[in-house]
């Protein structure tokens, strides 16, 4: 992930419309310790607890399109200070 460019926003736009077609489930154990480390920055910074929120409903069924937003969320982080 170093070497991908930041994002200006924290979530993709009509990222749901495209998970509806998605059948294809992943294992979730990395997942969710992303998920548990994106939690602890809710305290420090407020405009991640919707994405958070969002994020932390696929933790039982993940399928590919919440492991891009995923990392999408981390290259904004990247980008902000």
């Amino acid at each position: 992930m170093e070497r991908n460019k930041p994002m200006e926003t924290p979530l993709i736009g009509n990222w749901r419309k495209e998970d509806a077609t998605s059948r294809e489930v992943l294992e979730a154990t990395v997942y969710r310790k992303l998920v548990g480390s994106l939690m602890y920055l809710v305290n420090t910074r407020p405009i991640m607890c919707y994405v958070v929120n969002q994020l932390s409903q696929a933790m039982v069924r993940l399928t590919k399109m919440y492991w891009k937003v995923t990392k999408h969320v981390l290259r904004y982080l990247k980008g902000t200070s």
